[in-house]
């Protein structure tokens, strides 16, 4: 078919991509689907969760939460199994990745069976991570009770030429991808951290799992997340799943449903080898022990706009700075992935030859990075944060027998522990906790969520989690040599060269530095 184009500079560029798409016969989302506006629920009156929320929050002030760091992979696991199946009202979910795996499929399968009993289910996930089909997505979300929307999906779906002519006009929009990840529950209960849904970050991979965090909590604090959810569910961004996929026949929408089963039902064969919850058990043993395990603090929420054209207002990393949590001591920060930009590091300066800080960083060491690429653009910057005064400390892919059992899930061992703990510590009050790393697409590119908690326990215990993790059996002491050279210490002795899992790593940590991506790290 022939397509007369008339050209001209202002419509040039989309009259071409016009025409190339319809050309490669793509397929399309509709345009802007109706979608309900809806808000959160409030607590219920009585249950489990709203009953044990109270006995937690007994004696605290109106403005106080409590909280409980949860920093083994299982726990995690379980804690968010426990809330879904305890659930009498609403679940409310946001995340940037859902694998289509094991634990992928557990918590889809225990968010169905509440569903089936009458809770409200939301559902917002990233579009970028493709483990789930436009199909797949539609027919979850057209089970009752269960909506579920995508963020900022490009409206081509199929077809590499035309999904990339499709990045190139719309690059800027596209590329900001929600990185949020918080789960509500019966408007009283919510778990808010580093953790996606996937095997690895609940100790059930045999590549890599990660040593990661998150919080259980409850009280107030909860209002505030709700609202931040309400802005992201309600936004231009958060695309209805039900209109992803054209009609499912019935037939068609069987044998779906069928395998689905029949994976689950290979998923148990691992499961119930493991201290995981397969299927739904009663929890009330579990909140029982929550009055004494849980510590108090006020707590603040602050994110980046969901907005994805046009001004997207504050970034999240501005608020933060407008916080003024000024240290009197020290500054300990653990980040999976550190390209600090210029201004992070002059701030590093200031505070420690200026205000006469110290400064802790925690980062993960070649070996214990699960994206080499990532590595290959941090590692100019050792020797900067080390003349800036900054203690620097590396993450070991093979850490003590006690951090494993953190993050491997027996009976599973993978091949190596990957850090991916994102936490801030300001001397021993300040706990800042959630999405962002210190890196180009955390700080400039997409949407992150932090809380901010004032509490001298909490900061206590994760300073102690800290401690441990930079010790010589878990972390290599980065440092320069009175040459200038840098130099790893451990328990297993001084490193001239930075560990590696193994040659092919050094090599693509080689070929990755030439490749200019680090603005899109």
């Amino acid at each position: 078919m022939f397509f007369p184009v008339m050209w001209n500079k202002k419509y040039g560029v989309q009259i071409l991509v016009g025409v190339m798409l319809l050309s490669a016969g793509c397929a399309h989302l509709p345009k802007d689907p109706e979608k309900a506006v809806s808000y959160s629920q409030m607590a219920p009156g009585e249950g489990l969760l709203p009953e044990t929320a109270d006995a937690v929050l007994a004696g605290h002030g109106t403005d106080e939460s409590a909280f409980m760091l949860i920093p083994r992979n299982s726990d995690a696991l379980n804690w968010r199994l426990a809330l879904i199946d305890s659930a009498r009202q609403s679940i409310d979910l946001q995340v940037f990745i859902w694998s289509d795996d094991e634990s992928g499929r557990l918590l889809l399968s225990r968010i169905i069976a509440a569903a089936g009993r009458g809770v409200k289910v939301r559902l917002l996930v990233d579009d970028l991570p493709k483990d789930w089909s436009d199909r797949g997505i539609a027919l979850v979300a057209r089970i009752p009770n269960i909506e579920l929307r995508r963020f900022n999906p490009g409206r081509v779906r199929k077809g590499l030429l035309s999904r990339t002519l499709q990045m190139s006009t719309q690059f800027k929009t596209l590329n900001r991808r929600m990185h949020n990840k918080q789960m509500l529950v019966d408007g009283c209960w919510g778990v808010v951290g580093g953790r996606n849904i996937g095997n690895p970050y609940f100790g059930l991979s045999s590549t890599y799992n990660n040593r990661d965090l998150d919080l259980l909590l409850t009280g107030s604090i909860i209002q505030d997340l709700a609202v931040d959810f309400d802005e992201y569910w309600n936004s231009w961004a958060a695309y209805p799943g039900e209109a992803m996929y054209k009609e499912i026949s019935p037939e068609k929408e069987k044998k779906l449903w069928a395998g689905f089963g029949r994976k689950l039902e290979e998923d148990r064969k691992l499961l119930k080898q493991t201290p995981i919850a397969w299927e739904p058990v009663d929890w009330s043993e579990a909140f029982s022990t929550l009055p004494k395990s849980m510590v108090k603090g006020v707590a603040e929420s602050r994110s980046d706009s969901p907005k994805v054209r046009g001004d997207r207002g504050e970034r999240l990393i501005e608020q933060l700075v407008e916080l003024s949590l000024n240290s009197n001591d020290q500054v300990s920060v653990i980040t999976p992935y550190m390209i600090p930009p210029k201004e992070f590091l002059n701030e590093v300066v200031k505070v420690i030859n200026e205000d006469k800080r110290t400064i802790r960083f925690l980062v993960p060491s070649m070996e214990s990075n699960n994206h080499t690429m990532a590595h290959s653009h941090y590692k100019k910057y050792r020797k900067k944060l080390l003349n800036a005064g900054a203690l620097l400390y590396e993450f070991k892919g093979e850490p003590s027998a006690e951090l494993r059992a953190l993050s491997d899930t027996p009976p599973i061992r993978s091949d190596f522990i990957s850090l991916h703990t994102k936490a801030f510590v300001v001397d021993e009050r300040w706990v800042l906790l959630g999405s962002l790393n210190v890196d180009p697409r955390s700080i400039h590119i997409n949407t992150e969520h932090m809380l901010i908690i004032d509490s001298q326990e909490l900061a206590r215990q994760l300073l102690e989690q800290f401690d441990t993790m930079i010790s010589p059996e878990n972390a290599w002491a980065v440092t320069l040599n009175e040459n200038g050279k840098l130099r790893w210490t451990s328990k297993d002795g001084v490193k001239k060269n930075q560990p590696a899992r193994g040659f092919r790593q050094r090599c693509a940590d080689f070929l990755w530095r030439w490749i200019p991506v680090e603005s899109q790290l």
